[in-house]
This record gives structure tokens, C-alpha cells and sequence, in this order.
């Protein structure tokens, strides 16, 4: 964990994650709990429905404190899962745009300065492991 303080963009970053996963953590088990009655679906496409909502919550909410100890795996988490659900959900439209603004502006808090600037040496050091890996595979051949 890196020795500087906390910049305020991640603590931003940090409750814009956490009030996202409580949501859909809610989402989840509104669903668990009216999974017959849910948009009309048929039970098992609810119960699938249910358990993907579940899964998002769960790994929003372990990114989150990751992110929140003030470890890289927890921004690339959420910067993965905020890439790859927002974009699309941007482009669809209707209420799905309002849930990919959340997501990419989520993201955006993880690459403000300051919170680039906190996770920078976590990321050099980073890319010094892989090189030195990178290095030593090389070596043994």
C-alpha cells in the first residue's frame, strides 16, 4: 500500500463504487426474493437474472475494498468491469444509458490526476515484476 495519503478523487472513487455496489446489491436480492414476479420473465431466466446480479455485486463489492486498502487490483477491477458493461450500456440507450454514465464515470474518478498520481508507483513496481519475470524466462531457455 502506497505511503501517501488518500487524494480525495479516491475517496470519491471509493463511495461512487461503494454506493454502486449497494445498489445492485439491493437489485440482487429484490430479485432473489420476487425472482417469479421479476419483468414478467419465465422463473429460470429470472433465477439467472438473479444470480448475475449477485455476481456483480459481489465483485463491485471486493473491488471496492480493494480499492478502498488503496490496492491497484481493485482499480483495474473496476476499471475492467466499468469498461466492459458501461460502453455498451452507454450505446443502448434508453435506461441502460443511465447506467453506463454511473460506470464510465466511475472510471473517470479511478484516472483523475491524483488518483493516477497515488497508483503510480504500485504500477511501476508492477511493470518491474513483469519485466524481471519477463527476463528470467528468458535466461533459462
Amino acid at each position: 500500500m502506497p505511503a501517501s495519503p488518500r487524494p480525495r478523487s479516491l475517496t470519491l472513487a471509493v463511495w461512487w463504487w461503494g454506493a454502486a455496489a449497494a445498489v445492485v446489491a439491493v437489485a440482487a436480492v429484490a430479485a432473489w426474493l420476487g425472482a417469479e414476479e421479476l419483468a414478467g420473465l419465465p422463473a429460470p431466466l429470472a433465477a439467472g437474472l438473479a444470480a448475475v446480479l449477485t455476481a456483480l455485486a459481489l465483485v463491485l463489492g471486493w473491488g471496492t475494498l480493494r480499492l478502498g486498502l488503496g490496492h491497484l487490483a481493485g482499480r483495474l477491477t473496476l476499471s475492467t468491469l466499468g469498461l466492459i458493461a458501461g460502453l455498451p450500456a452507454l450505446f443502448k440507450g434508453g435506461r441502460l444509458l443511465v447506467v453506463g454514465a454511473v460506470l464510465l464515470i466511475g472510471v473517470v474518478l479511478l484516472y483523475l490526476p491524483d488518483t493516477r498520481a497515488f497508483f503510480k508507483e504500485q504500477v511501476r513496481a508492477r511493470r518491474d515484476d513483469e519485466r524481471a519475470k519477463r527476463a528470467a524466462l528468458k535466461h533459462r531457455r
